[in-house]
């Protein structure tokens, strides 16, 4: 019997990354580092001037792929539109450990995908069963938003929120993570505010907070014009020419808003920005290419990042 459940929340917001599993790796298998290994890594990035050999294909997708999936069953009473699997996925199968006395959940857009790859293993480790709930391009924080795609608003994902929301509920987590591209296209066209985005993070951390849940919010993750293989296929003998001074690799004025909002609901608040900048946001760190797109990590460096992000988590595992 499932004792417990965790879940993450995750979100990206201008990307038309897939929301399920797709292509491959284009890097060899590598160890998950360490907190320590990773800062280390990030350093020494600053002084790549070549772009290694072990990148590979700068043309190759390296989405997150799955892996072994298990307790699968048929999502029933959701809105056709939201169960919809390009775009969503509504907890229709387990990964991590199998025989895990708790539950893991995902939730939220591309971005929670992105750290599926890293989450899938730490699952497995702490004994956890995981879980994804994810609309591609739907921010967790509760507010009305633009669809890029469809340029109206984005109805779907006013109902998606919702439904995610109190199914995860259903689940009695003890543990939830959640994360978002730190800005969102409001549905009037215009761009969230540090309040309103702060205000729509509070709504969302309380709607998911039960008694006995803890809460986990992993900070937007840099990006910058150039992070991407765009930029390294024309300056393979240069890759800092695709690096930026750490000022313009944060992400939107939202970060604070976001870690206020942590603070507010008592959620432990990770920032990724050490992850990837020092002095200057890296696009190449420990020979893997860190970005697939400008706002998603390959899946070869989310994988590298497992250890450093499991000791983070290791407060709220435990």
């Amino acid at each position: 019997m499932v004792a417990a459940a965790a879940v993450v929340v995750s979100a990206c917001s201008t990307s038309n990354a897939p929301a399920g599993p797709q292509g491959a790796s284009t890097n060899p298998a590598r160890t998950a580092a360490t907190g320590a290994q990773v800062l280390e890594a990030v350093h020494a990035a600053q002084t790549t001037d070549a772009l290694p050999k072990s990148v590979g294909f700068l043309t190759n997708d390296d989405w997150p792929m799955t892996k072994g999936h298990f307790d699968c069953h048929q999502v029933v009473d959701v809105p056709a539109n939201i169960a919809d699997p390009k775009r969503t996925e509504f907890g229709e199968c387990a990964a991590g450990d199998e025989h895990g006395a708790k539950r893991m959940v995902i939730f939220g857009d591309s971005r929670a995908r992105m750290w599926g790859a890293a989450l899938e293993g730490i699952a497995a480790k702490n004994g956890y069963q995981l879980r994804t709930f994810l609309m591609a391009a739907c921010s967790p924080p509760d507010l009305h938003y633009f669809s890029y795609e469809k340029g109206t608003p984005d109805v779907d994902c006013d109902q998606f929120r919702p439904a995610a929301i109190a199914a995860i509920r259903n689940l009695h987590p003890d543990l939830v993570l959640v994360t978002s591209f730190s800005t969102h296209m409001l549905a009037d066209r215009s761009q969230p505010t540090p309040a309103q985005w702060q205000k729509g993070w509070e709504t969302t951390l309380k709607q998911l907070t039960q008694p006995g849940t803890r809460l986990v919010m992993l900070g937007d993750i840099p990006d910058w014009e150039t992070d991407d293989a765009h930029c390294l296929a024309g300056h393979v003998m240069a890759v800092q020419k695709c690096s930026v001074p750490v000022a313009e690799g944060i992400p939107s004025g939202n970060l604070g808003a976001e870690q206020a909002a942590a603070t507010t609901a008592q959620a432990l608040y990770i920032p990724t920005l050490p992850w990837v900048c020092a002095d200057r946001c890296e696009p190449v760190i420990a020979d893997t290419r860190v970005y697939q797109d400008r706002f998603h990590f390959t899946n070869s460096y989310t994988v590298y990042l497992t250890g450093a992000l499991g000791e983070a988590l290791q407060p709220a595992l435990t």
